[in-house]
């Protein structure tokens, strides 16, 4: 087919011939190459003629997008088992104005099925129609399609499962049944207080606590525990050692938690190993370094608030609830230490943060979020 763009060009080659000088093979030159290109024209002119003279039938939007219009079908899972690997031939009838009918189904004999294949022909745009000789004529198109299986390992179908749990959010759930099982993690700061003994020589401190705690369907808690404190040093214990004291030693606390939830907040109860360095270590084998060690009791009160909303993920190959809360915690502990000067009790309250993964027992996700 000429474009304007080859018909600008024509008056520019022979332009080019005519500026130079004349001579007899220039003008013949000049002829054939007209001849040439108007033979060209001539034929691109008849083939765009012949084009629209003659056309073969077929899908407006290709082969592919007619397709995915029978892929699309919401089969049963029973029908959808029935024609798995089955390949099927579609027998189109089509009118003069491209209206298709599809007049004959082979390879299955499953009514239903061939009522919904027809259903969904009623919703297929009008095809090319057949041209010959520049008129439209009914005709007949062909189809196979093969139904694929989908086979899913138990690795594959918990992963798209999981796939499809993370991506929801709280609202995308049309039920989901939380279980008491839970783990939560605390870490953050706290202020200390010595009572009895301990406060004639140690003053207002504070410090960070680590908590790991795992509770089951029966809302017991069984964790780990580790706090760390910094009491000002008042006045220096009555040790026998020449070495400077800490001027504020340093106390900390490692041991196991018992304890259960209740309704908003939790009580727990700890036993730890305790150590407090009064003087400074020096070298590996210091024989005048004064470390005080013994255990200590304590029962703690924790608040958890909920900062946000929960987030649903996967963890392990299970549906959990992510949770951020804000922990506010008192605790009162006895402590017992290798001398009576630092043996007694201690107030605490901290703030910290709080991780907390819950279980699910069962949830169910809406079918508008399934269907996006």
């Amino acid at each position: 087919m000429l474009t304007s763009d080859d018909e600008i060009r024509l008056p520019s080659v022979v332009r080019s011939i005519s500026q130079n000088r004349y001579t007899p093979q220039n003008e013949k030159m000049k002829y054939t190459i007209s001849i040439i290109l108007s033979l060209i024209y001539i034929l691109s002119l008849e083939a765009q003629v012949s084009d629209t003279l003659s056309q073969n039938v077929s899908p407006k939007n290709g082969v592919n997008q007619l397709a995915i219009k029978y892929y699309g079908i919401d089969f049963t899972k029973e029908q959808r088992e029935e024609i798995e690997n089955v390949e099927i031939e579609f027998i189109f009838s089509i009118d003069e104005t491209g209206n298709p009918t599809l007049s004959e189904i082979n390879g299955i004999t499953n009514q239903d099925i061939i009522d919904s294949l027809k259903l969904k022909t009623e919703e297929i745009e009008d095809f090319n129609p057949q041209i010959r000789n520049g008129k439209s004529e009914p005709s007949i198109y062909f189809m196979k399609l093969t139904f694929p299986s989908y086979k899913y390992n138990q690795r594959t179908y918990g992963f798209l499962q999981g796939s499809a749990y993370n991506e929801a959010k709280l609202e995308d759930f049309e039920y989901l049944k939380e279980s008491n099982q839970r783990f939560d993690m605390i870490i953050g700061g706290l202020a200390n207080q010595f009572f009895g003994k301990p406060s004639e020589h140690l003053g207002f401190g504070g410090g960070m606590k680590i908590d790991l705690g795992y509770a089951g369907k029966n809302n017991l808690i069984y964790g780990l525990n580790m706090s760390f404190y910094g009491n000002k040093l008042k006045q220096e214990y009555p040790i026998n050692s020449t070495r400077e004291q800490f001027s504020a030693p340093p106390t900390l606390l490692v041991g196991l938690i018992f304890g259960k939830w209740f309704d908003k907040f939790n009580i727990q109860g700890e036993l730890n190993l305790g150590v407090q360095n009064i003087t400074e270590k020096i070298g590996e084998n210091d024989p005048d370094w004064i470390q005080l060690k013994g255990w200590s009791p304590g029962v703690v009160v924790n608040y958890p608030i909920k900062l946000g909303k929960s987030n649903p993920m996967y963890y392990y190959g299970s549906p959990v609830l992510l949770e951020n809360n804000l922990n506010l915690h008192f605790g009162l502990r006895y402590i017992k230490l290798s001398i009576n000067e630092a043996t007694g009790l201690m107030a605490e309250f901290g703030v910290s943060y709080r991780m907390v993964i819950k279980g699910v027992n069962e949830y169910k996700l809406k079918d508008e979020f399934l269907n996006k």
